[in-house]
């Protein structure tokens, strides 16, 4: 069998994909027929001008094959499409791609497509059976598809409506977590005020005291944990102690919130700590619900409350400091004078 080239492949090239197109056996059959004298192979986009012809096979590999003259026998792309407008003696066969056929084809064999669609225009004329396989389980490569083809592609026109549901669905479940997590929090404010009334008490007067020293501290605060963290982490000892850090940040700001909380209703209406911290931490409930506000809310109730923490454990800390020893008295004790 001769092979031509045709400065088509580059010699080192040349075995390789030869190789490949005669392994793969260009599905369903042999690559060319024993009678085929020549093979036209070209990487890239293949053309078979009118008026010429060749006397074999014609494969374009990851290309597309434009047979506008004759071609004795098979025309095929690997990775392509194979548009024919002149006459293909053999069959048309793409893998990977579309077979286009214009009015004015002849095919004397099959035409199929793997991975892709045989388009048929009117006046096209295959001798052998018309193949479509099974639609692949991804949609075909793209190709040209010349108007008036017998064969339309289906419109993908559930996808604006998978994307609409699948959006709706995000944002239900959004609201859904969000219920959560204000139910927690009002539950949470409302067992920390029934069991700890008075440490909350007490840092509801921080709040009341020093609300911008509060706000202050609380801004210290969260970079002070990052660095304790890091510390911690460096340290070989404290390496075991990095996971009670983010516990013990939750525990703080909890209590700091709850604390705000009772501050809140105190305003509305004092009725005492349980009720009180109750309708604050409803209405801050509300206030973290405010789209693009919530979370603005809930950052700086955190940090306020977290600041009213830092300053009562060093308020106390303080004060449980003991008192410093006093100098000995260096007057004598008076007493009755001894009679002579």
């Amino acid at each position: 069998m001769l092979i031509t080239t045709r400065r088509y492949l580059r010699p080192r090239a040349t075995r390789l994909l030869l190789a490949v197109v005669l392994g793969a056996a260009l599905i369903n059959g042999s690559v060319t027929p024993s009678s085929a004298k020549e093979l036209l192979l070209k990487v890239g986009d293949l053309q078979v001008p009118a008026g010429t012809a060749v006397y074999g096979d014609a494969v374009a590999v990851g290309g597309t094959a434009y047979v506008d003259g004759t071609v004795e026998g098979d025309a095929v792309a690997i990775g392509g499409t194979v548009e024919v407008r002149g006459h293909v003696i053999g069959s048309v066969r793409a893998a990977g791609g579309n077979v286009v056929l214009y009015s004015t084809a002849i095919v004397g064999g099959e035409a199929t497509a793997v991975g892709g669609t045989v388009w048929r225009e009117p006046g096209a004329s295959i001798g052998g059976r018309r193949s479509m396989p099974s639609p692949p389980p991804f949609p075909p490569v793209p190709g040209p598809i010349p108007p008036g083809s017998e064969t339309v592609p289906p419109a993908a026109w559930w996808l604006p409506g998978m994307f609409a549901a699948a959006f709706l669905m995000l944002k239900s479940l959004f609201w859904l977590m969000h219920l959560v997590l204000a139910i927690l929090f009002v539950g949470s404010a409302w067992l920390l005020a029934a069991v700890f009334p008075s440490a909350l008490t007490r840092l509801g007067g921080v709040l009341e005291r020093d609300p911008v020293l509060a706000l202050g501290a609380g801004v210290l605060g969260w970079p002070l944990a990052v660095v304790v963290t890091v510390v911690l982490i460096v340290s070989i000892v404290g390496l075991t102690l990095v996971l009670l850090v983010p516990i013990v940040l939750f525990t703080a700001v909890q209590f700091g919130a709850t604390a705000v909380a009772l501050l809140v209703g105190r305003r509305i209406r004092p009725s005492g700590p349980v009720s009180e911290v109750i309708i604050g931490a409803v209405l801050l409930a509300i206030g973290f619900s405010i789209p693009g506000l919530g979370g603005l809310i809930g950052l700086a109730v955190a940090t306020w409350g977290l600041g009213a923490v830092l300053l009562l454990l060093v308020g106390e800390r303080r004060f449980r400091q003991p008192p410093a020893p006093q100098a000995p008295s260096t007057q004598q004790p008076q007493g009755p004078t001894a009679a002579i």
